[in-house]
């Protein structure tokens, strides 16, 4: 019969089930039974115990991870909400100053800028062979 697995221990006698740990095939004489999983001797059992154990000692760790993430995340957002405030109390207390300031360097950044477009402009030849040939096959 197609799909039919016999036991590990014994070659003559069909499989009911399969090892919780390591998969092999075993009948109903050879199951080992602990916490509601079926195993093929007790060695798997006591592998299974033992990595839940790691299991659980690993998702204890996550969590305590997880929890310091949140604080921290926590402690930025109120240094950030901090920052903010300080920010805004300055600005308040001093808006003429830093109004003026900000007016000051955009004019600044505003003659940089217009000095580099002109330097720009004298730099590249306004005409050139290429530039009337190209104008020139688009005019065709």
């Amino acid at each position: 019969m197609a799909g039919l697995s016999y036991c590990l221990n014994h070659p003559d006698t069909p499989a009911v089930t399969r090892c919780a740990t390591c998969g092999k095939h075993i009948c109903a004489e050879c199951i080992v039974e602990r916490d509601g999983a079926q195993y093929c001797s007790e060695q798997c059992a006591q592998a299974a115990a033992n990595s839940a154990g790691r299991v659980d000692t690993a998702v204890a760790a996550g969590d305590r991870l997880a929890k310091k993430s949140r604080i921290r995340s926590i402690v930025i957002l109120i240094i950030v909400i901090a920052a903010a405030a300080a920010a805004w109390y300055f600005y308040k207390n001093n808006k003429d100053d830093v109004n003026a300031f900000v007016q000051k360097q955009g004019q600044e950044a505003q003659k940089k800028m217009n000095s580099t477009k002109q330097s720009l402009q004298k730099s590249v030849p306004g005409d050139s062979k290429y530039k009337r040939d190209r104008e020139g096959a688009v005019g065709k």
